[in-house]
């Protein structure tokens, strides 16, 4: 994984200290503080609990095809930080980044005496970061990730000009809370008055909360066709996740003033690109299944004609005793796991007692180990853990 050296990035790290906290009162002072850019841009908001990345992605080249100028804000990131920031694909530069942060730093630290504003956290900057950036380069259209939650993610400041959730499973509960249908009422909250919203593959109870939400709103609400198309990314749920961006696209179109066309729209789906998503590389597959309905669509892409030899951790606030105990459904699976370097990463004493299971200290044995040519080699878990393991394959190259 690339070291940290940019100046600016150190210190938006040193928010991380802040945790997670959700609510709008920070970011929206802070945004006021630049004039507003995120009601500069045209914008896609795309919230759901699994495949909001590959949505964006999709999505993004679609409209490239248009020659637009598409800013996208994702997270986290698999390869370098800046990515999480990008234009066409091409990831804001350090220069690019020292020059905003040497704007928001002293807006920040002014905040900081204020107790009501204080501890702004990593998130909610690197939210501000990308409004004024896409704003400063004059993007046609930003897509714009959700962080976490919706409905008090500090990116829930912008009125799209189409709202998507993607998928609803139980993921954070510790903040978005304990039964499907609350994490679906926040997920929710980023609809807005009028504006269309696109909703995925989700349960009856998920899209009857969204339903009341979109109705309350007098928002309308699209569902994509099924359908399937010729993708690089691999994995079932890819086709539907094309299928979303698709129809989001469909709507963009008439509101962008685009003749929809078949051949670009196949173009755009078929060269994209999402790191660590059923990604073969160097003999292994990676995919960044990092939460119980993540897992719960891996383990259906394995039919028990081969063996399956799994690499896999998580970190500690994640239900990984549960994905553990999915993984080892696969049938003819030998599951392997491990740590990695990132704070509150699961460690051997979290996983004493379960049986069938082997323990690597160094996660990197499993990579060297010869292997079976006739086996399947799955390194799945948290994205911090593949953003690691895909660096160092990288690197054997």
């Amino acid at each position: 994984m690339k070291k940290v050296s940019n100046a600016s990035i150190k210190w938006i790290h040193s928010r991380l200290k802040f945790g997670i906290k959700p609510g709008l009162l920070r970011i929206n002072y802070l945004l006021e503080a630049l004039d507003n850019p995120q009601n500069k841009l045209k914008t896609v908001h795309i919230a759901g609990t699994n495949g909001k990345g590959s949505t964006v992605s999709f999505l993004s080249n679609i409209l490239q095809q248009y020659d637009l100028k598409v800013g996208t804000f994702t997270s986290p990131y698999i390869e370098i930080f800046n990515e999480r920031i990008a234009i066409n694909g091409g990831f804001i530069s350090d220069d690019e980044l020292d020059s905003i942060v040497a704007v928001i730093k002293p807006l920040v630290l002014e905040m900081d005496k204020d107790e009501n504003l204080a501890n702004i956290t990593e998130f909610e900057i690197l939210t501000a970061i990308g409004f004024q950036y896409f704003y400063q380069k004059k993007v046609d259209i930003a897509l714009i990730e959700v962080g976490l939650g919706g409905l008090y993610d500090s990116t829930n400041v912008i009125t799209p000009l189409v709202s998507a959730i993607v998928t609803i499973g139980m993921d954070h509960q510790d903040i978005l809370g304990d039964t499907i249908e609350k994490i679906a009422s926040e997920k929710a909250g980023i609809i807005k008055h009028a504006v269309p919203v696109v909703v995925g593959n989700v349960s009856d109870e998920v899209l009857q909360v969204i339903a009341a939400k979109a109705e309350t709103e007098k928002a309308p609400i699209f569902r994509p066709q099924s359908q399937v198309f010729e993708l690089s990314l691999h994995g079932q749920y890819q086709q539907e996740n094309a299928a979303l961006a698709v129809k989001i696209f469909d709507i963009l179109a008439e509101k962008l003033n685009l003749t929809p066309n078949d051949g670009k729209i196949v173009q755009g789906l078929k060269q994209t690109f999402w790191p660590a998503r059923m990604e073969n590389l160097n003999g292994f597959i990676l995919d960044g299944a990092h939460n119980i309905p993540a897992i719960k669509r891996l383990i259906t892409e394995f039919d028990g004609s081969q063996n399956v030899r799994i690499l896999f951790s998580a970190l500690q606030r994640k239900d990984f005793h549960e994905m553990i105990r999915l993984l080892r459904t696969i049938p003819n699976v030998k599951l392997t796991l491990t740590t990695f370097d990132y704070p509150k990463t699961i460690v051997s004493s979290d996983v004493a007692g379960i049986s069938d299971v082997t323990w690597l200290d160094d996660w990197r044995e499993f990579v060297e180990t010869p292997r079976n040519a006739d086996d399947i080699y799955l390194i799945t878990g948290s994205l911090y853990f593949m953003s690691q393991v895909r660096a160092y394959l990288l690197n054997l190259k």
